[in-house]
């Protein structure tokens, strides 16, 4: 197959089409391959999320950098906007609503309250957002990007080896685009501060983050995340059920992956399964 830049890219989001758009379809199914024999849920997502959840979910605390807000025009602005005036923070209205910053955030309130009878395991495929400090970086690094995302809730053991499973798969699929394709030990990047410095000791100390890393024009991508997550969600969500029940999940860069196989000239998707 002859490659072709067959992309639209501005600062922030890239369209696929033609042979791209099929590696970005392909590379889906692989994904959601990967839990073939398992009993899974798909669960489609909205783009927006409440305030509410993410402070629940402690994002604020953790990454206020990285959160972008909505806004609509303030019914006495729309003449002046109209007659061509600037849309600016004068004639704007927020609302106690946010692009959504990670897939899985939308899960957990779904369980609110639940009790856990049986081991869930949940996909989902969605447009996250995250506004990063260093700025967008061309196709690897985007303000408006596409994530494959899974979701473990059960035992702790459960959870933990679902991660593994679906690692050891990933790996195996981003070795056959790349063979320095490579997991490793990561952390989440965390907004400065003395209490987000205590999480990123306390994911590296218990294991909690790791990437897989792929070599990207000259620099290390991580193209996918497993996380293991404890009571973080399942006790402000109330499905812990007295500690027994934690959560953990997967999440697979879309268009990460797409940049990775044009890097390495893998546009079959029977090359890399």
């Amino acid at each position: 197959m002859e490659l072709t830049d067959a992309f639209y890219q501005k600062p922030g989001y890239i369209c696929y089409y033609d042979d791209f758009t099929k590696i970005y379809e392909d590379l889906d199914k692989l994904f959601v391959s990967f839990l073939e024999g398992m009993d899974y849920r798909s669960f489609n997502i909205p783009a927006m999320i409440d305030g509410e959840v993410l402070q629940k979910c402690g994002y604020f605390e953790s990454f206020p950098d990285q959160i972008t807000a909505t806004a609509s025009m303030k019914a006495e602005s729309l003449d002046e906007i109209m007659n061509g005036k600037e849309v600016d923070e004068s004639r704007i209205v927020l609302h106690n609503k946010y692009l959504t910053p990670s897939a899985c955030l939308h899960i957990y309130p779904m369980f609110d309250g639940k009790i856990i009878a049986k081991d869930e395991i949940i996909t989902t495929k969605a447009r996250v957002f995250r506004c990063e400090d260093s700025g967008a970086e061309e196709q690897t690094r985007l303000w408006d990007f596409t994530v494959r995302e899974m979701v473990f809730i059960g035992s702790p053991q459960f959870v933990r080896d679902k991660l593994e499973t679906i690692k050891k798969k990933g790996l195996e699929a981003a070795q056959r685009i790349c063979p320095g394709a490579r997991a490793v030990a990561a952390h989440d990047h965390f907004y400065k501060g003395q209490r987000n410095d205590v999480k990123i000791r306390m994911q590296k100390k218990n294991a909690q983050k790791t990437e897989i890393i792929i070599p990207v024009a000259g620099r290390d991508v991580s193209v996918a995340s497993f996380n293991y997550h404890g009571y973080h969600f399942s006790l402000p969500f109330h499905f812990d059920n007295n500690k027994s029940i934690v959560s953990g999940c997967v999440g697979f860069g879309m268009e990460r992956w797409v940049a990775a196989c044009k890097e390495y000239h893998k546009l079959a998707v029977s090359e890399l399964g």
